[in-house]
C-alpha cells in the first residue's frame, strides 16, 4: 500500500488475511480496504490511463538531478564577506581543490547545464567548474571565477549567484582563522561544508580537515563526520590513494546537503503548495471522470496552471475557454493599468518616485508589491528586508543538549510582509490529508515514512543518547584543532555559530513601509519609466536608443531576463546610424556597470569593419573625447591617414562648438587635444606625400615628431621610389636649365 497525502507519503505491506474479497479484482480489494478502515466516503478505484503518469509526476517533482553550488576562498586573516569576495586570485592549493570537485569549462557555448551563468557573452566569467556525476549535473559557482568589479564593495556580480545557492563549499586555506557562516549574508544558503588545509606546507597538501554547518531546522545526512573527518590526499609512496575517495566522499555529501536543506520551512512550504495542488488536480479529474465519464485534456502550454494539472472536460467549458482563460487578456489588463501614462490611475498605485538629477524632477509612479515581488533591489528598498543569518553564537555544550532537528513544519511567519498566507481552501473528501487516514492505515500493517514531516512526529521528544552526542559534535564544531581534541578534555569547547530556526524570516522594515516617496538619480526619467513599465506588466519596447539604459537599469535592479533581452535586441539590430547616438548614452554608465562595458566592447568590435562609414556620420563629431580615443584605439580597418582626418575633423568642430565664456586660448586647446588623440596614432603607416601635404598644414602634431616619423621610413626603406619615377624625373633634368634643377621638387 502506497497512500501519497498532502504533507506526507507512506508504504507497507498489509497481511492478505486482512482483505476481505477477491484478490484478483481490484476494485473490490480497494472497496474493502476502505471499509476496514471505516474511510467515509468509501474508496473507489481510478479508472483513467493517464493518472499513474500523473502520480510519477508527483513522485518525482522534488527529485532535482541538476545542482548549483557555491565555492568560495578564504585566505589567513579574512573574516567579512567582502574581504572574501575580494579574492580574485587563486593559489595552488585551491586550482588542486577545484580538480577534485570537477573539470574546469568553457562558459561561452557550454551546451550542458549552465546553473544560471551566461554561455552566450561570457557576462559572468569565462570560465567555471562542471562535474557529471552519478546521473547528477553540478556547476559550481566559484567566486574567484565569477565576474570582478574592482570598484564594487559589495561584489554583487558574486554575491548574487553564490548567495542564491543552498549549499556552499568553503575552502579556507589558513591555520588561525576560523570561519562564521553569519559573515555570508544570504537566506537561501542553509549548508556551508568547510574544508581546511594548511598553507605553510610547500609541497602538495597531504590532509584536508572537514567540517560541517547547517541550518537548525535541516537535519542530519549521510555521510556522517564522526565516521570520518580528515582526509588523506596523498600516501607516503607518493601515490594518489584517497584522493578519489575524497571526492566521492564531497560529492555525496554535497548533494544530500542540498536534498536535506529542502526540509527547512522555506523550501518545505513552497513543496507542501506544489505537492497540495497536484495531488487536488489528480482527484478531482479522477472525480469528474467518475461521474460524467470525460477524460481531461492536459493544460496547454504557456498555461499558468501548476505542474501536473489536468482540467476536467465538458461542452459548455470547451465553448468558452478560449474567451475566458486567455492569459493575453490578463497582460493587456495589466499593461492597460500599470503604465506611467500622462494620465495614470492613481487608485491602484501606492508608491511614487522623483526621477531625474535636475532641480526638474519627474514623478512616476508604482505598486510597492509587485515591484518587490519582481526585484529584489525593489524589495531591499522598498520594504527594508535584510538578509543574513543573524544569530549569535552558542558553546558546543549548548547544541549537543538539544533534541535531535527534526522536519518542522512550515509556519505562518510573523513578521513578513511579503509571504502570500497559506489560506486553506475546500479539498475534495477524497483526498487522505488528515494524519487519522494514516493511522487508520497503520492498523492494518506496518507503515514507513517515505515523504513529509508527519511520519517523524514520533521522535520528535526523543533526547540525543551519550554516544550521539559524540556523533553530532563532530559534524557542528568546525573550529577545533586536533590537537585540542588529543590534548585536554577538561579545556572548555569552542564557540561556533549557531544557525537559528528563523533565521530565513524576512523582516519588514516599517520605516521604509510607511515612505512613500523616493529618490531616483541614477537614471534618466524615460529610462526609469521604461523598466516600471516593464515591472508591472512584464514587456517594454526595445529599441537601440533607449537599450543603454534600460541594460543598465537590468544590472542595477537584478534583472537577467531583461539584461538579456537587451543584449540579443543590441547584438541583432545594431546599425551603423545609431551607434554614435549608443556610445553617446553610455558615456555615463560603462565605467559603473560591467553590462555597459560589455555593450561598448560589442559596439566597438562592430564598428571595426565600418570605420569608413563611421566617419562619414554626422553624430560621430558629437561623441565625447574618451568616446573618440577608444574608438581610435581599435584595430580600425582605415588607413591612418583617414583616421588623422577624422581627429582633426572631431578637434575641429569642438573648438568652433566651445561657449563663447570660455577663457581657454582656442589654439592652445585645439594642440592639447589633438596631442591626446594623436598619442597612438600611427604616422609611420602614413605615406610621406601624406604627411607633407595634410598633416604638416594642418599644424596638428608637431614638426619634430613629423621629422622623426620621415627620418624612420627613410631609413627603414618602407616607402622606396619606383625606377620608372626615377627615369622621368632624369629625362626633366635633361631639358631644363641647370638653375631649376636646384630647386626641383623629387616629390618625395
Amino acid at each position: 500500500i502506497l497512500v501519497r497525502a498532502i504533507s506526507y507519503t507512506v508504504h507497507g505491506l498489509i497481511p492478505a488475511s486482512c482483505v476481505f474479497a477477491d484478490r484478483y479484482n481490484r476494485e473490490e480489494v480497494v472497496r474493502s480496504l476502505g471499509k476496514e478502515i471505516n474511510l467515509n466516503p468509501p474508496l473507489t478505484l481510478g479508472q483513467l490511463p493517464d493518472t499513474p503518469e500523473e502520480l510519477l509526476k508527483l513522485d518525482q517533482v522534488f527529485i532535482k538531478s541538476e545542482l548549483k553550488v557555491g565555492v568560495i576562498y578564504v585566505k589567513e586573516g579574512q573574516y567579512t564577506e567582502e574581504e572574501i569576495l575580494d579574492n580574485n586570485d587563486s593559489s595552488p592549493l585551491f586550482e588542486e581543490f577545484l580538480q577534485l570537485l570537477g573539470e574546469k569549462v568553457r562558459l561561452k557555448g557550454f551546451d550542458k547545464y549552465k546553473g544560471g551563468l551566461d554561455t552566450v557573452h561570457d557576462l559572468t566569467g569565462l570560465y567555471s567548474v562542471y562535474t557529471h556525476w552519478r546521473g547528477i549535473e553540478i556547476m559550481f559557482h566559484v567566486s574567484t571565477l565569477l565576474p570582478y568589479e574592482k570598484n564594487d564593495p559589495q561584489k554583487l556580480q558574486r554575491k548574487r549567484h553564490i548567495g542564491n545557492d543552498i549549499v556552499c563549499v568553503v575552502f579556507l586555506e589558513a591555520d588561525n582563522t576560523p570561519f562564521s557562516p553569519s559573515c555570508i549574508k544570504s537566506h537561501f544558503l542553509h549548508t556551508f561544508i568547510v574544508v581546511r588545509t594548511s598553507p605553510r606546507f610547500k609541497r602538495k597538501p597531504s590532509r584536508y580537515e572537514v567540517s560541517v554547518i547547517t541550518r537548525d531546522e535541516v537535519g542530519a545526512y549521510k555521510p556522517y563526520l564522526w565516521e570520518q573527518s580528515l582526509f588523506d590526499k596523498i600516501t607516503r609512496t607518493g601515490k594518489c590513494l584517497q584522493g578519489a575517495m575524497f571526492r566521492e566522499w564531497m560529492l555525496t555529501k554535497i548533494v544530500n546537503g542540498e536534498r536535506a536543506s529542502y526540509s527547512a520551512p522555506k523550501f518545505a512550504r513552497m513543496q507542501e503548495r506544489t505537492r497540495s495542488q497536484m495531488l487536488e488536480d489528480i482527484v478531482a479529474n479522477l472525480q469528474n471522470h467518475a461521474e460524467t465519464g470525460q477524460i481531461p485534456k492536459p493544460y496547454r502550454r504557456g498555461s499558468w496552471r501548476p505542474i501536473g494539472h489536468m482540467r476536467p472536460s465538458s461542452p459548455l467549458l470547451d465553448s468558452v475557454r478560449d474567451q475566458f482563460e486567455g492569459y493575453d487578456q490578463l497582460a493587456k489588463d495589466f499593461t492597460k493599468y500599470f503604465l506611467n501614462t500622462e494620465d495614470p490611475d492613481l487608485t491602484l498605485f501606492d508608491v511614487f518616485f522623483l526621477v531625474g538629477q535636475g532641480k526638474q524632477k519627474q514623478r512616476l509612479f508604482g505598486v510597492r508589491a509587485i515591484l518587490g515581488v519582481r526585484s529584489r533591489v525593489f524589495q531591499e528598498m522598498l520594504y527594508g528586508i535584510s538578509t543574513g543569518f543573524g544569530s549569535p553564537q552558542v558553546p558546543v555544550a549548548e547544541l549537543l543538549a538539544r533534541a535531535v532537528p527534526t522536519l518542522h513544519s512550515p509556519q505562518k511567519p510573523k513578521s513578513n510582509f511579503l509571504q502570500v498566507p497559506d489560506i486553506e481552501s475546500p479539498r475534495p473528501k477524497s483526498v487522505p490529508s488528515s494524519p487519522m487516514v494514516m493511522r487508520a492505515f497503520s492498523r492494518l500493517g506496518s507503515l514507513t515514512a517515505g515523504w513529509g514531516r508527519s511520519s517523524r512526529k514520533a521522535s520528535q521528544q526523543q533526547q540525543l543518547a551519550a554516544e550521539d552526542k559524540k556523533k553530532w559534535s563532530s559534524s557542528q564544531d568546525c573550529s577545533q584543532d586536533n590537537k585540542d581534541k588529543d590534548s585536554g578534555k577538561d579545556k572548555p569547547q569552542l564557540a561556533v555559530p549557531r544557525l537559528s530556526v528563523c533565521a530565513d524570516a524576512q523582516k519588514v522594515d516599517r520605516a521604509k513601509l510607511a515612505q512613500t516617496e523616493f529618490m531616483i538619480i541614477e537614471f534618466d526619467p524615460e529610462t526609469f519609466r521604461l523598466l516600471l513599465d516593464y515591472l508591472h506588466t512584464g514587456s517594454c519596447p526595445l529599441t537601440c536608443a533607449n537599450i543603454p539604459g534600460l541594460i543598465c537599469a537590468a544590472e542595477h535592479y537584478d534583472l537577467p531576463d531583461l539584461l538579456q533581452a537587451c543584449f540579443h535586441h543590441a547584438k541583432q539590430f545594431l546599425r551603423i546610424e545609431v551607434v554614435c547616438g549608443m556610445l553617446s548614452s553610455l558615456e555615463n554608465y560603462y565605467w559603473r556597470y560591467t553590462s555597459a562595458s560589455e555593450l561598448v566592447n560589442m559596439i566597438l568590435a562592430f564598428v571595426e569593419t565600418r570605420a569608413y562609414q563611421l566617419f562619414d556620420c554626422a553624430d560621430f563629431l558629437s561623441l565625447s573625447e574618451s568616446m573618440v580615443q577608444m574608438v581610435m584605439s581599435r584595430n580600425l580597418e582605415v588607413a591612418e591617414i583617414r583616421k588623422f582626418e577624422a581627429m582633426l575633423a572631431w578637434a575641429r568642430h569642438k573648438i568652433r562648438s566651445r561657449p563663447a565664456t570660455s577663457k581657454v586660448d582656442a589654439k592652445m586647446e585645439f594642440k592639447c587635444t589633438m596631442e591626446r588623440l594623436a598619442r597612438d596614432l600611427k604616422l609611420y603607416r602614413i605615406s610621406p606625400q601624406d604627411l607633407i601635404k595634410i598633416v604638416l598644414p594642418s599644424k596638428a602634431i608637431k614638426n619634430e615628431r613629423i621629422l622623426e616619423t620621415l627620418m624612420f621610413q627613410a631609413n627603414s626603406g618602407m616607402y622606396r621610389i619606383q625606377d620608372s619615377y626615377l627615369e622621368a624625373c632624369q629625362q626633366r633634368l635633361q631639358k631644363q636649365d641647370s638653375r631649376f634643377s636646384e630647386s626641383f621638387d623629387y616629390g618625395l
